[in-house]
């Protein structure tokens, strides 16, 4: 089994913020579901698809992407390829694709994403930001027993103070710090099957694309501990020559009942957008 869905090379947003490449994978749900845990995850870097001297990059567990901090970036007439060699908890191994750096861009390119990341970035930072936090949930990882179904995986306690109603221990990785730009709020109402009419509180707000916001990811506001889930619908503002530079989201804040209000964020505030 292949367990493999994809593995992506961002060597555009974050090289232009942090001079760093991001390398990101996501595995087929057959093989999370059938293969036992921990995953551990290596990252190398070669010349070629099948290069057989290739540089080790860096290592994680159970977590969806790594960073190349000292990157290669290619020159006319050579390629750089990324994959990941995923080690699962009986000790077998697996190699995904190779994936290039491609499309790189000209100086003009650059100029201009920099020049757009400029201008967002100081809009964040001194007048419409929010300062707060971005909490990744996690897709895999060991299963929660206290509220997770062993034969079905369904999740009997979405309020578990373990997995915080992700099924996961754990439930999301550390915070990352992330600011955006909040437009007014808005209340909608809908019906709901046990509560009867309930209004929810949605914001929609503008930020950097990265890290990219998903399905199910919580925003932490700083100060208020105001927590809201990310909706689906996320929406590209600013784009160059398919990359993503600003997105608009959805947020839907939660009531203070919830356990995702229980997760530990930082004490100090220190937001690199």
């Amino acid at each position: 089994m292949h367990p493999f869905k994809r593995l992506t090379i961002d060597a555009h947003f974050n090289y232009l913020i942090n001079r760093r490449v991001l390398v990101e994978w996501a595995l087929e749900r057959a093989f999370i579901t059938s293969v036992p845990g921990p995953y551990t995850f290596t990252l190398y870097r070669g010349y070629a698809a099948n290069d057989s001297i290739p540089v080790k990059i860096s290592e994680t567990t159970d977590q969806p992407w790594l960073y190349d901090n000292n990157p290669v970036m290619p020159q006319k007439g050579t390629e750089v390829f990324y994959w990941v060699i995923l080690t699962d908890g009986q000790g077998q191994t697996y190699q995904s694709q190779s994936a290039p750096i491609t499309s790189y861009w000209n100086h003009y390119d650059w100029t201009l994403a920099k020049e757009i990341v400029r201008k967002e970035t100081m809009l964040l930072r001194k007048r419409t930001g929010t300062a707060g936090w971005l909490l990744k949930r996690r897709l895999w990882g060991d299963v929660c027993t206290l509220c997770t179904d062993p034969e079905t995986k369904q999740i009997h306690n979405s309020q578990c103070p373990v997995c915080y109603g992700t099924g996961i221990v754990g439930g999301y990785y550390d915070p990352i710090d992330f600011m955006v730009a909040m437009n007014p709020s808005q209340r909608v109402k809908k019906l709901d099957t046990t509560q009867g009419l309930i209004a929810e509180t949605m914001e929609t707000v503008r930020c950097l694309a990265y890290p990219v916001p998903t399905s199910n990811d919580v925003w932490v506001r700083a100060y208020t501990d105001q927590r809201y889930y990310v909706m689906g619908d996320v929406v590209v503002e600013a784009r160059h020559r398919g990359i993503d530079l600003v997105l608009n989201l959805r947020l839907r804040e939660e009531a203070r009942s919830n356990s995702i209000y229980k997760f530990p964020i930082p004490c100090s505030l220190n937001p690199q957008p």
